[in-house]
């Protein structure tokens, strides 16, 4: 028994030995000749990005940027924000949304005319509560495809506690597509500029824009400053307000991956409370600051139905990079400012 059970064993170990060698030369084969006429395989180009929605078409809501709305919710999930003077040179945001779902969006406040219009140019569903009455004669004339929280119910735009109002109004995009859905709308992709992969412009030195809006104590400036690895591409332009970077409520990071800056009519109107005249039909200068460098041009929308374009002084379009696209439209070129050499010093938080 015991011989039988000593040569079992070794017949197990010779077998083993036999596999172990026979893989050993499997890894030691040579590999296969290369065809010396065979041409070499070049590297794929780069692909531009494409979207891939979340939602089935755009939205563009009203944002309030009054210091009782702030940090607001959601900006950070816009593909765009437009910022303008809305009233006593405070600024409003319309945040667009269509790649990203989010969860908590506002302050939303009401709507002004040339919000509007911009949104019937960019075929979304304009997102608002309450409005001044040339905000919602516009509406109505042009027949904006709107969602008006002034007739949704508590559920569908709801007010928290730790605000005052009107600075504690909010909604989600889920909530949105269902209300769009109910009211028969067409849900489409927004008409916004094509991406693009790489830029020609002149490079900015220290990476820093500045747009001062207002000065003193109730002074209010926007920076962009540039950071190298920021992001998932080369790098972003961190958002700054009053010289503190900019983060939502929920503590994400305000970045921007391009930045549209088009100079258009703007004043003060002797209205309770106090708007703005704001002229976004007809055309004007404008620049594009994108992958740390500056583009010159133009803007120009020729009714409210048509989509705003930028232009090169080339007269090509100007396209952006894919990602956050943030459009500040101001009443004069001449509040911007670049490669300042007092850059703010770097946040410490992580954009996600």
């Amino acid at each position: 028994m015991k011989k039988a059970l000593a040569l079992l064993l070794i017949v197990i170990l010779a077998l083993s030995a036999v596999s172990f060698l026979s893989a050993c030369g499997k890894e030691k084969e040579e590999p296969p000749a290369v065809d010396p006429n065979q041409e070499p395989q070049e590297e794929p180009e780069p692909q531009i990005p494409e979207d891939d929605p979340e939602l089935p078409g755009a939205f563009l809501v009203m944002i309030d940027n009054m210091v009782d709305a702030r940090p607001q919710s959601g900006l950070d999930k816009a593909d765009v924000v437009f910022e303008i003077e809305a009233e006593g040179g405070i600024t409003r945001y319309m945040a667009l949304f269509y790649n990203n779902a989010v969860e908590k969006v506002g302050p939303i406040r009401s709507a002004r005319y040339y919000f509007a219009q911009l949104a019937k140019g960019l075929g979304g569903i304009y997102v608002h509560v309450g409005g001044s009455t040339d905000g919602y004669s516009s509406i109505n004339q042009l027949k904006v495809n709107d969602i008006d929280g002034m007739k949704a119910t508590a559920k569908q735009f709801y007010r928290t506690k730790d605000r005052k109002a009107p600075h504690n109004c909010y909604t989600t995009t889920d909530t949105l597509v269902e209300m769009a859905q109910k009211k028969g709308y067409d849900l489409t992709a927004p008409k916004l500029p094509a991406y693009a992969l790489t830029f020609d412009g002149e490079p900015l030195e220290s990476g820093r824009v500045t747009l001062t809006y207002s000065k003193g104590k109730a002074g209010y400036n926007v920076e962009y400053v540039w950071e190298e690895g920021l992001g998932p591409d080369g790098g972003q332009y961190r958002r700054y307000m009053k010289g503190e970077p900019a983060y939502t409520l929920e503590g994400e990071a305000l970045v921007a991956d391009t930045i549209f800056i088009m100079e258009c009519d703007i004043k003060a109107r002797n209205t309770k409370p106090l708007t703005s005249s704001v002229d976004v039909i007809g055309s004007g200068p404008a620049v594009c600051v994108v992958e740390n460098r500056i583009i010159k041009g133009t803007w120009n929308k020729e009714s409210a139905e048509a989509p705003l374009i930028f232009k090169d002084e080339a007269g090509n379009e100007m396209c952006r990079k894919f990602g956050r696209t943030w459009v500040q439209v101001v009443p004069s070129l001449d509040i911007v400012s670049y490669n300042e050499p007092d850059v703010p010093e770097k946040a410490n938080t992580e954009v996600k």
